[in-house]
């Protein structure tokens, strides 16, 4: 304890970033149970394409918002909130009988899914300050491909015991434990009151919404996303249905390619650290994820090097993920819309989410091939590279911009 009576700062950024690892569990969940619901349940792909997609609906239309009102707003009761809806949500699931129930639960795990990381950077940014503030929050976007990691190793041993339902109770579970473990060790941070829509809201989001810039880092984001959950939605069911690998070794082989993704968010802040600018990460990124889209989908390329190609494409995009966080202020017009563009990064995270896997199941199905979707990635890689090169050019006019300021 400090000597104000409130919890030590460092406890406040473990419960933060314990309660994102928590969410992100959430999203890892569903690709190692997917086959087991589809045989249950006997939904065909593109009703599980839809499943996989619903979780992010909410966040993919409201983030925004949410972010422009989480500085009026308690952080730390929405965290606990959103813990407290996931695990609800969580429950109700389990109980599902036909994908009507399961994608209602999965919707409403998605809106706490949105409450814990639109919550959670802020908590962090309130308990630090300088270099330890930055370290904390560079840790932040680990929080995805670490908590889903985590969770797509675990579940093969659950659904090994006690099948889909039991996954669903148990990490329901998680989740309430870790909303009261916030609620009796945590901080309700203090100065945080909700203050009502009143005009500097709809203001923030005029100022976001009128640059291009902020569009523009959006659209990288969310072409990024769309290709990374697609692979973790849908490698653990090509694996076992087309290559009849066994669930533990699909789960082991899909969290290396998640676990690549986290690694290379650190990479991307050492490039950062290195003084390379975004946009040139961004365009470079996307170059490397195109070629890796042609040898991950191409019938031409053995197994383990498609595997590989998978590997190289989910990692670049972790450097999209750095170069994208690091270039977002640029396009506030203070710090007051600084919350505001992170929620339209979040929104471009979930817009990804509810298209990417949708998207590849569409294409799959269609062809009744899985190399269907190769000239659609690596199309959106083109796309990434397009958007890089006009992002350098929105830099240069606010460079431009705040020279005259200046002078």
């Amino acid at each position: 304890m400090s000597k104000t009576g409130r919890p030590t700062h460092r406890r406040v950024v473990v419960l933060a970033l314990l309660a994102g690892l928590i969410a992100a569990g959430h999203v890892g969940k569903l690709p190692p149970a997917l086959p087991s619901i589809r045989a249950d349940l006997g939904l065909d792909i593109i009703t599980a394409g839809w499943l996989a997609s619903t979780f992010s609906a909410t966040g993919m239309t409201t983030a925004i918002f949410l972010g422009a009102v989480a500085d009026r707003l308690n952080h730390w009761r929405l965290a606990i909130g959103g813990l407290g809806l996931m695990a609800a949500s969580g429950l109700c699931g389990s109980l599902a009988m036909d994908a009507a129930q399961l994608i209602t639960t999965r919707f409403f795990e998605g809106i706490g899914f949105l409450g814990v990381v639109v919550a959670a950077p802020s908590i962090i940014a309130q308990a630090l300050s300088g270099r330890e503030r930055r370290a904390a929050l560079g840790l932040w976007p680990g929080y995805l491909p670490g908590g889903v990691s985590i969770m797509i190793l675990a579940a093969p041993l659950v659904l090994h015991a006690a099948g889909w339902r039991g996954l669903w109770i148990a990490v329901a579970a998680l989740a309430a434990v870790g909303a009261l473990i916030m609620a009796l060790l945590g901080w309700s941070a203090r100065g945080n009151s909700c203050a009502g829509m009143d005009g500097k809201f709809w203001k923030n989001l005029r100022l976001v919404s009128s640059q291009p810039g902020s569009w523009l880092l959006g659209g990288c984001f969310a072409l990024y996303g769309a290709q990374l959950y697609a692979i973790m939605t849908w490698m653990p069911t090509f694996m076992i249905e087309e290559r009849g690998a066994g669930a533990a070794s699909a789960a082991l082989l899909t969290a290396a390619v998640v676990a690549v993704n986290g690694l290379c968010n650190v990479l991307g802040g050492f490039l950062l650290q290195r003084g390379v600018r975004p946009w040139v990460m961004i365009a470079a990124s996307g170059g490397v994820m195109a070629l890796s889209a042609f040898g991950t989908f191409s019938i031409l390329v053995p197994d383990l090097a498609r595997y590989i190609f998978s590997l190289a494409l989910c990692g670049a995009g972790g450097v999209v993920a750095s170069a994208a966080f690091a270039i977002a202020p640029m396009f506030a017009a203070s710090a007051a819309q600084t919350g505001t563009v992170n929620g339209m990064l979040v929104q471009a995270s979930n817009l990804a989410q509810f298209c990417g896997p949708s998207a590849l199941a569409i294409s799959v199905s269609k062809s009744g091939r899985w190399e269907s979707a190769l000239w659609v990635m690596v199309g959106v890689n083109v796309l990434v590279m397009a958007l890089a090169f006009l992002l350098r050019c929105q830099e240069k006019r606010i460079a431009a911009r705040s020279v005259v300021v200046r002078s």
